[in-house]
C-alpha cells in the first residue's frame, strides 16, 4: 500500500518557463549600455550558469549562503554583459523559480492528492530554496516534505538519499511511489525498495509514464 508519493521537481512537476529568457532579456536591457537581446543573453549565461551549477551538484550552497550565491551569480552576469542593473536587483526581480512554471496537470494531480492520505514530497537535486520555488508558482501547500540534495548532503542517484528521505517520512521503502525523469534515479530507487517510475512527458515509451494523468492510475490501481 503506497502512503507517500515522491516527486522530482523539474521534468516533473515544472519545466523551463516559455518565453522566459526573452523577458529577461527584455528588462535587461532598460539598463544595458548598447542594448541587449536574447541571443547575446544566452551566450553569456549559459556557460556561467553551468560553472555555478557546478557548485549545486558538489553540494557547496547552504541555507545561509544561498542569498549570497544567486548574488554573485547575478554580479558576474551583469558585468559580463557590462550591464548597469544592480545584481541586488536582479536576485529581487529575477528569482531563478521565475525561469521555471509548472507543467500542465501538475497543480491538479498535486491538488488530487492533497485530498487523499497521502504525504506528498518534491526530492530535487536543486539548492535549499525547494519550497520557495514552489511558494512562487502557487503550489507549497499541496506539498508536504522538501528534500533537497544541498540539505541532505548527497545527490540523486546516490542510495543514501533514498534511504534518508523514507526515514525522514517515517515511511518503509515499499509504501514510496517515486516519480522521476532521469532513468538512473528511478534505477538507484527501485534498487533501495521504491516502487519507483520513469517520467518522460511527452515521449511515449515502454515503462515510461509520458502523461501526468497516467499518475492516478497507479496510484488508484
Amino acid at each position: 500500500m503506497i502512503r507517500a508519493v515522491v516527486f522530482d521537481r523539474d521534468g516533473v512537476l515544472m519545466r523551463p518557463a516559455q518565453g522566459a529568457l526573452d523577458r529577461f532579456a527584455a528588462w535587461l536591457d532598460r539598463c544595458t549600455p548598447g542594448g541587449l537581446d536574447a541571443h547575446r543573453l544566452r551566450e553569456v549565461l549559459l556557460p556561467l550558469w553551468e560553472r555555478y551549477a557546478a557548485e549545486i551538484r558538489d553540494l557547496k550552497v547552504s541555507a545561509a549562503g544561498e542569498p549570497r550565491f544567486w548574488l554573485s551569480f547575478a554580479d558576474e552576469l551583469v558585468r559580463r554583459l557590462k550591464s548597469r542593473c544592480r545584481p541586488a536587483d536582479v536576485v529581487a526581480e529575477w528569482p531563478y523559480y521565475r525561469f521555471i512554471e509548472p507543467v500542465p496537470g501538475a497543480r491538479a494531480l498535486l491538488e488530487w492528492l492533497h485530498l487523499r492520505p497521502y504525504t506528498v514530497a518534491v526530492l530535487s537535486n536543486t539548492t535549499p530554496s525547494l519550497r520557495e520555488s514552489l511558494a512562487y508558482h502557487g503550489m507549497d501547500a499541496l506539498v508536504d516534505r522538501f528534500f533537497t540534495s544541498c540539505e541532505l548532503g548527497h545527490l540523486k542517484p546516490d542510495g543514501r538519499i533514498f534511504q534518508l528521505v523514507s526515514e525522514a517520512l517515517d515511511v518503509p521503502p515499499e509504501a514510496i511511489a517515486f516519480f522521476d525523469d532521469y532513468p538512473d534515479n528511478v534505477r538507484i530507487a527501485r534498487r533501495m525498495g521504491w516502487r519507483a517510475y520513469l517520467v518522460r512527458l511527452g515521449e511515449p515509451g515502454p515503462e515510461v509514464i509520458d502523461r501526468l494523468d497516467l499518475i492516478y492510475e497507479i496510484l488508484e490501481g
